[in-house]
């Protein structure tokens, strides 16, 4: 038998692990599947769903100043869409005008650009790599499809 927490072989019967503490729930699993690694690691927690979009642009909104906290993958993608498909509309019925748009989602792009930073365990000020020509976004690009790390100094992970 092996921890579902932390993988350490156990004794049959086990119901706490003697090296992390974690409870053993028989949830189905066998240990075979523990230790060949096709149970993930989720620390006991199950994965809530991906942010859907209507979901992602009300929290583009709702949360278009707040730097400290962390957002997903989904989030992040889904309002990046809403941004420039609007961006598009924007730029086609309003002609002259299309930068009001562009000035409405500034900040909110830029907080939810930083809030991404911060799932993946980077400081907010590397957004401003965007500032490099080309190489600056290529590697905000590649940082922004990178999953959530762990639990870290901006919060729990938001996947779980």
């Amino acid at each position: 038998m092996y921890c579902k927490n932390c993988g350490k072989q156990l004794p049959d019967g086990a119901q706490f692990c003697d090296g992390c503490g974690a409870r053993q729930v028989d949830d189905g699993y066998s240990a075979q599947q523990v230790k060949s690694g096709y149970v993930a690691y989720t620390n006991g927690r199950e994965p809530k769903p991906s942010v859907g979009f209507i979901d992602a642009i009300k929290m583009f909104f709702t949360k278009y100043a707040d730097f400290n906290t962390r957002s997903r993958r989904s989030e992040y993608w889904w309002a990046a869409l809403f941004c420039a498909l609007a961006g598009m509309v924007a730029s086609a019925i309003l002609k002259n005008y299309a930068w009001l748009w562009t000035l409405a989602v500034l900040v909110p792009s830029i907080a939810l650009g930083v809030r991404r930073l911060h799932d993946i365990g980077k400081p907010g000020t590397y957004y401003l790599f965007v500032l490099i020509p080309l190489v600056g976004s290529i590697i905000l690009l590649v940082w922004f499809c990178q999953d959530s790390t762990g639990d870290n100094q901006w919060g729990p992970n938001p996947k779980y």
